[in-house]
C-alpha cells in the first residue's frame, strides 16, 4: 500500500489526488479481482472513487455496479435480474439515518416505536435476506449514526418518542441480525461519525444540492473501513505486530537503566501509558493477531524486563523473539 494510502491519511490530499493515486497503483501486479455491486440510499459519487483506491492498495482491484440513488431496496427486492446478471463478489448497501423514515411525533408509546421500528427493519431484512440467498454472496450493511440534534435534549436517547430512541432500537435489531447470519457484515458508521464529529459529519449544504449523506471530507474514513472487511473476507488481514522494546514497551533503556528504573505502572503518567499500551497489545493476542520482538538489545538483558512486576505482557506471549542483532 502506497504511503498515502496509510492511516491516518490526509483526506483532503486522497480526494484531490484520487487519479494520479489510482495511477501509481495500478503499477502494481498480481491483483485479485473483485465485483462490488453499491446500492444506493444516498450519493455515490466519491465513495466509490475512494473505496477503490484503497482496495487497490490493499491488492484487490475491484469493478464496481453502481445502483440508481435510492432505489437500493426495489434493486434489491424485485429488480435483482441487473444484480444477478452482474454477480458481484461483494454487495455494500451505502445508506445511512437519512434513510429511516420511522420516526414517530412526540409522546409516542413504547408499542407504537416498537412497531414501527419492526416495520421498517422488515423492509431492510427483505433486502438482506433477498441478496443473501439469490444473489449469494457476503453483504456489508452500515450501521445508523446519530442526529446531530436531539428534540428531546437529554431525553432523545431513552424516551420512546426521541429520534435517538429510534435509531438505537433499530441498530440492535441489525446486531441481531448480523449475528445469525455469517456472510452478513456491518460497517461501523456510526462510530466513524462519532470519530468525525457530528457536527461537521453533517453537511446540509452537500446533502441539498448533491445527495451526499455525509460530508464529503468523511467518505476517505469510511472508504477506509468497507475496504478493511473487504480485505477480511478475502484473507489479506495483517496478522502480526513487530515490536521494539525500549521507549515502546516501557519507558527507559533497559541495557542503561536495569528492570528497577524502567517507567510502567501506576507510579508515574508516563508508566501508565506503557502499561496501557501493553494492555492493548496483550488484547491483540488473545484475537489472534501474533505478538513478535526485533530488538538491538542484548537478548538475555531484554528478557529481563518482563519481569517487571508491572509488566502486563509476559516473555510466553512472544512467537518470535529476535535481539542483539
Amino acid at each position: 500500500m502506497i504511503e498515502q494510502l496509510e492511516y491516518p491519511f490526509d483526506s483532503g490530499e486522497l480526494l484531490q489526488r484520487k487519479k494520479s493515486i489510482k495511477r501509481e497503483l495500478l503499477k502494481e501486479e498480481n491483483f485479485m479481482d473483485k465485483r462490488v455491486a453499491i446500492l444506493c440510499g444516498g450519493t455515490v459519487g466519491e465513495m466509490k472513487h475512494m473505496l477503490e483506491l484503497f482496495l487497490l492498495g490493499h491488492g484487490i482491484r475491484p469493478t464496481f455496479f453502481e445502483g440508481q440513488y435510492n432505489r437500493f431496496y426495489e434493486e434489491a427486492v424485485y429488480e435483482t435480474e441487473e444484480l444477478v446478471k452482474f454477480a458481484p463478489d461483494i454487495v455494500y448497501i451505502h445508506t445511512s439515518v437519512i434513510n429511516l423514515y420511522g420516526f414517530l411525533e412526540p409522546g409516542a408509546s413504547i408499542e407504537e416505536v416498537e412497531e414501527a421500528v419492526e416495520g421498517e427493519f422488515s423492509k431492510f431484512r427483505q433486502v438482506w435476506d433477498k441478496l443473501l440467498w439469490e444473489v449469494k454472496c457476503p453483504v456489508i450493511q452500515n450501521n445508523f449514526e446519530q442526529l446531530p440534534y436531539r428534540l428531546l435534549g437529554n431525553k432523545d436517547v431513552y424516551s420512546p418518542s426521541g429520534k435517538l430512541y429510534y435509531i438505537r432500537k433499530f441498530n440492535d435489531k441489525l446486531y441481531a441480525y448480523a449475528m445469525e447470519n455469517k456472510n452478513f457484515y456491518i460497517n461501523d458508521l456510526a462510530y466513524e461519525a462519532s470519530s468525525y464529529g457530528l457536527e461537521r459529519w453533517f453537511d446540509e449544504g452537500m446533502y441539498y444540492m448533491y445527495k451526499y449523506p455525509f460530508a464529503v471530507d468523511a467518505i476517505p474514513g469510511v472508504a477506509f473501513n468497507i475496504a478493511n472487511i473487504v480485505k477480511s473476507i478475502y484473507g489479506k488481514n495483517k496478522k502480526a505486530v513487530v515490536l521494539d522494546l525500549d521507549n515502546t514497551l516501557w519507558g527507559g533503556v533497559i541495557g542503561d537503566d536495569g528492570v528497577e528504573n524502567l517507567e510502567l505502572g501506576v507510579d508515574t503518567p508516563s508508566g501508565m501509558a506503557f502499561s496501557s499500551f501493553q494492555k492493548y497489545i496483550k488484547d491483540l493476542s488473545k484475537i489472534g493477531i501474533t505478538l513478535n520482538v526485533c530488538s538491538k538489545n542484548d537478548e538475555n538483558i531484554a528478557k529481563t524486563g518482563f519481569s517487571h512486576r508491572e509488566s502486563v505482557l509476559q516473555l510466553d506471549d512472544f512467537i518470535s523473539f529476535k535481539a542483539n542483532w
